[in-house]
Order: C-alpha cells, then sequence, then structure tokens
C-alpha cells in the first residue's frame, strides 16, 4: 500500500521555514532551514512518503506576514484532497496569548501584526476544500494550537470509515529543542531531525505503512528517552488512520497463505532476475530508434572510472519505453557535467498495464535491500517543469539539475526563424528547441497604475546561423527591456516581467543589455 497523498493530484504540501531574522530579539536559527528542507527530501522520496515533487511548495524565509499568509490561502483554497502544512523558525506569543509564527520582519514588541498569526492559519484551514488537513509545527509553543483547530461541526464529519477531518502534531507546549548555533550548521531542530529519523529507518515490528498516530507513537517514544519536549498531537474524526510513509522497517512476514499477492513471489523473483539479465547498450538515437513503440522497464547507467558502470535510474514507459528514453536522452544532452556518450541502458518491455503496477519499484526496492541507492531515482532526474511556486526552491546539493546544470551553449539553428520576429515568436521558437524547460510570462497585464506591453508587440531581430542558447537570451532580454527579467537556473530558464528578483539555484540573469553571473544558493546535504 502506498502513502495515499502520493496518488492526489488534489494534494498539496506546503512546508514553511523561517531561520533568518531581522529582529535582534530573534536569533538566526540554521537548523530550521536543514530543517525545513530535510521535510522536503521525506516527502519526495519515492520509497517513503512518496509526493510528487510538484505537489511540494517550499517557502523559506518569507519577510512579510501578509503575503505569507495569502500564498497559503491561494493553495490551500485549491486542494481538495490532502492538505499538509509544515513550520519551522520560532514561535512567539501574542499579548493575547496567542501563537504567531515569525516571519523575517516579525517585530517582537507587535507580534500580532508583524508574524503570521496562527489563528488566521487556522481559518485558511478550516475553509479549505481539503477533505484531509495535516499540521506539524516546530516550534516554541505550538502545543497551545493543540485545542484550537477542531471545530464542533468537524467533530461529528462523516463516518468513521473515511479518512478525514484535521491531525495536528506540534514539538512543544513551551519552548522547543534545537542545538546551539555553533553546531547548527549541519542539524536539524531536535523534532523533525528524530521525525525525519523515524520515517527513514522505519518502526520494526510495525505495519506496512506508517499512520499518523504510528509516527507520533514512536516520535514520543524516542524525545522522551532523550530527555527532550514531548510532542503532542490532535486529530478529528479518523484522520489518524491517514498513511503518511512506508515503514522502511517493515518485513513481511514468513508465514503461507497469510494474505492474497498480486504478484506472486516465484514471479517477483523471475522477473528481477530477466531483468538483471538483459543487455546493456548505449544511450544512442539509433538504438532507441530500434525499440519500438511498447511499454516496459528500463534502466540507465552512466560509466564510472575504471571501465565499470553504475546504475543509476530505474524507470519505466507506461506506453513508450522509446518515448521515455528519447526524453532522457534530450534532457542529458542539454546538461553540464555530463556526456551522453558514458549512458547506457538495458530495458525489459512488459505486457502488462504499467499504469496499475509498479515493477521498477521491485526493482529498487532489492536494490535497497542490498544496501545499493540508485541516486537519480532521487535526486529529482525524471521530474518535468514543476511550476512557478517552487522556482524559488532551494535545491538540494545532490538534485540533478545541482549535479548537471543546464548547458548555455547549446547551439539552436535560425533557419527558418530568422530575420524580424516578435518576441513571442522568438521565444516560443527557443522553446521548441531547447532541450530544458523555457516558461516564460504570456499574458499582458493591465492595471491603474501600469500597462504592460504584450510580447507580440515587441520585435527582436534574430541573426541567420548558429546561436547558442546565452546568445539568443541575450538577444532577447536585449529587445525586453529593463523591466523583464531572464534567469537561467539549474534546470531551466525563466523569463518574467519581474526586476531584481534572485533565485536560489540561478547562475545567470539577463536584463536589457546586462548579464549578470550568480553562485547558485544549494542546500548542503551533510545532515
Amino acid at each position: 500500500m502506498e502513502p495515499e497523498s502520493a496518488h492526489h493530484a488534489g494534494s498539496h504540501a506546503i512546508l514553511i521555514g523561517t531561520s533568518k531574522y531581522r529582529a535582534s530579539g530573534l536569533p538566526n536559527v540554521p537548523a530550521a532551514s536543514n530543517s525545513l528542507h530535510s521535510m522536503d527530501q521525506l516527502l519526495t522520496d519515492p520509497e517513503l512518503c512518496g509526493w510528487p515533487e510538484d505537489r511540494v511548495t517550499v517557502l523559506e524565509d518569507f519577510q512579510d506576514a501578509a503575503r505569507l499568509a495569502l500564498e497559503l490561502r491561494k493553495l490551500a483554497e485549491e486542494t481538495t484532497e490532502t492538505l499538509l502544512v509544515y513550520f519551522v523558525g520560532h514561535g512567539v506569543i501574542s499579548e493575547t496569548g496567542d501563537l504567531c509564527l515569525t516571519t523575517g520582519d516579525t517585530d517582537l514588541r507587535y507580534p500580532d501584526l508583524t508574524a503570521l498569526e496562527y489563528e488566521r492559519v487556522r481559518r485558511i484551514l478550516l475553509n479549505s476544500p481539503a477533505q484531509v488537513k495535516l499540521v506539524i509545527l516546530d516550534c516554541c509553543y505550538s502545543g497551545r494550537v493543540i485545542h484550537g483547530l477542531s471545530s464542533p461541526a468537524e467533530n461529528q464529519l462523516a463516518a468513521a470509515t473515511e479518512v478525514r477531518g484535521v491531525y495536528t502534531l506540534t514539538a512543544a507546549d513551551r519552548t522547543a529543542h534545537v542545538v546551539p548555533l555553533a553546531e547548527q550548521k549541519a542539524a536539524c531542530t531536535s523534532f523533525t531531525g528524530v521525525l525525519r529519523d523515524i520515517i527513514r529507518q522505519g518502526v520494526p515490528g510495525g505495519p506496512p505503512t506508517l499512520a499518523l498516530d504510528d509516527v507520533y507513537l514512536e516520535l514520543r517514544r524516542v524525545l522522551k528517552e532523550r530527555g527532550l519536549p514531548e510532542p503532542n498531537r490532535r486529530g478529528t474524526d479518523t484522520v489518524d488512520l491517514h498513511v503518511f510513509s512506508r515503514n522502511a522497517a517493515y518485513r513481511p512476514p514468513d508465514t503461507e497463505g497469510a494474505g492474497f499477492r498480486l504478484i506472486p513471489r516465484d514471479r517477483e523473483d523471475l522477473f528481477l532476475k530477466v531483468m538483471a539479465e538483459q543487455p546493456v547498450r548505449a544511450l544512442t538515437t539509433d538504438a532507441i530508434d530500434a525499440l519500438g513503440d511498447y511499454p516496459g522497464i528500463y534502466q540507465l547507467y552512466v560509466a564510472s572510472e575504471g571501465g565499470t558502470r553504475e546504475l543509476v535510474y530505474v524507470g519505466k514507459g507506461d506506453r513508450s519505453i522509446s518515448a521515455r528514453l528519447t526524453r532522457h536522452l534530450r534532457k542529458i544532452d542539454g546538461r553540464c557535467n555530463i556526456d551522453s556518450h558514458d549512458v547506457s541502458f538495458s530495458y525489459l518491455r512488459m505486457d502488462d498495464d504499467l499504469s496499475y503496477v509498479a515493477p521498477e519499484r521491485l526493482v529498487v526496492r532489492q536494490l535497497h535491500d542490498q544496501g545499493v541507492v540508485v541516486p537519480w531515482n532521487l535526486n529529482g532526474f525524471g521530474n518535468n517543469d514543476s511550476g512557478r511556486l517552487r522556482d524559488t526552491t532551494r535545491l538540494r546539493s545532490h538534485h540533478f539539475d545541482a549535479l548537471y546544470p543546464i548547458d548555455l551553449s547549446w547551439p539552436i539553428r535560425t533557419e527558418g526563424a530568422e530575420g524580424d520576429l516578435t518576441a513571442y515568436e522568438f521565444a516560443n521558437y527557443l522553446r521548441s528547441e531547447l532541450p530544458y524547460s523555457f516558461r516564460f510570462q504570456l499574458a499582458k497585464r493591465r492595471n491603474s497604475i501600469d500597462d504592460v506591453t504584450s510580447l507580440d508587440d515587441i520585435p527582436v531581430t534574430v541573426p541567420e546561423g548558429l546561436l547558442t542558447a546565452d546568445r539568443a537570451f541575450r538577444l532577447l532580454a536585449a529587445a525586453m527591456g529593463k523591466q523583464w527579467q531572464i534567469s537561467a537556473l539549474a534546470g531551466q530558464v525563466l523569463m518574467y516581467r519581474e526586476e531584481n528578483l534572485r533565485y536560489p539555484s540561478a547562475f545567470r540573469y539577463y536584463v536589457d543589455t546586462i548579464t549578470l553571473d550568480a553562485v547558485p544558493d544549494f542546500q548542503q546535504d551533510d545532515f
């Protein structure tokens, strides 16, 4: 059984963290940033919580509480299935005794005005159409909200056979624990650190999947043993039964006939044996074209020193292996620090409907049991453009985009697209020619203050011949003017009407006739 949230397109996880403060009374908490990205990593791990990356939004170091509340409200209103809200940072108390979640500009004299009051979060959650609402608060005084989230109406929600309602998990009634500042560079907060370890290591003797209360009981036991503040929880309906993660420590019983297996053990073992015996061939266009168009699973390898191959990715094509491999080859070709000539693959044609079974998970699980890590299955290699809300996410240092950033020297042929074009025509042509995502603002936006010119009204003169992606973006930026910014991120390029907006993973900006290089800020994976 997989975590329920992994299946739902209507679910959303919103991870909020504040580690940098301007007020002298609120010290910076580097461990909060580590905790925030550790939670992101846990949720998006396909072998644990299984959330798709595009269903997880990281909101880090917001300065303005009103803007943070607006982002939270927009996302909550769009969520119809599972809504998860996580916060890590300082928690402060207002004059009325209510919990306030701090932002970078929080003033301790006026927390109700400069921080995000939990009462506002409560209203946002209760007004969301989400069927299941999960709240995890890693901050001081978070236990105060335990009795404030569920309304009388919610306590009488539908039948006990449904997993609906609200579940709140808090770090401490009073002061949450974190190691001294000098030790925080490589540490999480104590609450999130233990939560992370429980999910990664699993609960021995537990069920195949961990419900929220399974996690809470183990969390409370470990924190109590270590003399740390004990967590609290409150759940309405049967939401405490909501599956949060797979149990990494689960081992099926040896008893024969204990349950029905969709894939019998002997067929599973045979499949793994046959898959391991498939020949490996170079990842080239000719090799892919020779495959035909049918479903199956495949493995990617990268040549390493000494002439050996490292297995880096296991995937499946529900309808076409060749289509998936073609996309992978193009993606790899458009990256730095890797050569597609060093990449090879093996495959196995399948006659099953792969939209209902996941044979690639059997391979990954077998390798995991053998102590083998398949790195690209865990670092975002297979992700598509996850949308505007994740553009400001601070990538982990082992993320595919951090290891293999996009290549701005990619050649673009302009035959048929040279001469006088509109900015829209040229941008759309670039999008079709680039091996990575190029997302740009389309619609004109008008209001009483501003009048934004449409991309169709901006001329660009494109020279004949060969252009690099870098040269093409310089041409486009010069045509767009100072109010537009082209940002080359580690994994994609953006063009929006914005000024001086900095992205953590960006390494180059184009504004008018100016090109600015930057050093990406990646989250180090040393904790």
